[in-house]
């Protein structure tokens, strides 16, 4: 169904009303209103026409009609086209460079501030170190087949993973190849020097390969931080329906779900997803908003709010832009464009 002007017109005034108001209005109150230039009759001839397209639907509590989706993503391409982002200058207090503040420390900042600031749930991944340039290794043992690596990116960014080793690998072993590693391929990512070890002496090859690949594996698995999970309770299409409640919860406490969801849009620099476009089975009222955040101008990471269908998706987009902002600002400080 191709939308002609008055077509465009009216759908999106519902949109706006029922993204502002939180609730469908009639034909008379949307044209007085948005001061339309054609009467409520020709209003809800042409609100049935967007019905029968699958723009619009009824409610059995009143005689407006509500954005379907469909609707809703329609008017959200058409606005989004052109968006200009405004950063809010609350994320403007979180240091860039603090000796006392860790980089995780930093993100949780980040996470609650959008949190605060949306009134929605929020979610943001943390980095895949396998793609950011490494300034040092360094290798410890902790315990019987446990081995703590120490990464520093080259924006001066620490990251801890614990790798598992069938090998009891010794103190000097692990020094010597911290070392090695870290002369020798410094300014490189794990995935490079993954591919690069071929030509690691034959006696430390295996050692090597078995550690660097463990981290690699390690480095690539996304994690996900959550919050705002109180906010769901305000959600009007939710909030007389337990089991949805219940399950919606559920959901969101469910890392993979969120991987899977972090996974799909990662690699987009923003997207929109509405209604059964999330892997949330029948739970339909909701829509997710995410943007990339990047490394060298690689996405690693994703930062996204959940709400209510009818959220105010361009403040929405400019909370999640401030926050990308920010995290680029912070995982880029120092790096050279070489």
């Amino acid at each position: 169904m191709n939308l002609d002007e008055r077509k465009v017109l009216v759908l999106s005034v519902i949109v706006d009303n029922y993204i502002k108001n939180k609730q469908p209005a009639g034909s008379r109150i949307l044209t007085k209103r948005y001061n339309l230039d054609f009467s409520p009759a020709t209003m809800r001839n042409v609100m049935l026409d967007l019905e029968e397209g699958g723009y619009l639907t009824h409610t059995h509590a009143s005689g407006g009609k509500i954005p379907t989706p469909k609707g809703i993503k329609f008017y959200l391409d058409m606005i989004l086209s052109n968006f200009s982002p405004k950063t809010r200058r609350e994320f403007e207090n979180i240091p860039l460079m603090d000796a006392l503040t860790t980089f995780d420390e930093k993100m949780n900042r980040i996470l609650d501030t959008m949190a605060n600031l949306s009134e929605q749930v929020s979610m943001l991944s943390l980095p895949d170190f396998s793609k950011t340039k490494i300034k040092s290794i360094q290798f410890i043992k902790i315990g019987e087949g446990k081995i703590l690596t120490i990464l520093l990116s080259d924006g001066n960014i620490m990251e801890t993973k614990i790798v598992s080793s069938e090998k009891n690998l010794n103190e000097k072993e692990l020094k010597e190849f911290s070392e090695y590693i870290t002369n020798e391929y410094s300014g490189k990512t794990l995935e490079e020097i993954g591919e690069e070890l071929e030509s690691y002496i034959v006696d430390k090859k295996e050692l090597c390969e078995l550690l660097i690949y463990k981290l690699i594996e390690e480095a690539k698995k996304p994690k996900v931080m959550v919050d705002g999970l109180e906010n769901i309770f305000k959600y009007p299409q939710l909030k007389d329906d337990l089991e949805k409640l219940k399950k919606l919860i559920k959901t969101l406490e469910d890392r993979k779900t969120l991987l899977e969801l972090i996974r799909n849009v990662i690699n987009s620099d923003r997207i929109i997803l509405i209604g059964d476009e999330l892997p949330l089975g029948d739970i339909k009222e909701l829509g997710f908003i995410s943007s990339s955040y990047k490394y060298r101008d690689v996405n690693i990471g994703v930062v996204g709010i959940m709400g209510p269908i009818n959220m105010d998706y361009p403040e929405m987009l400019n909370i999640i832009e401030s926050a990308k902002k920010k995290i680029n600002d912070i995982i880029n400080q120092g790096v050279k464009n070489v």
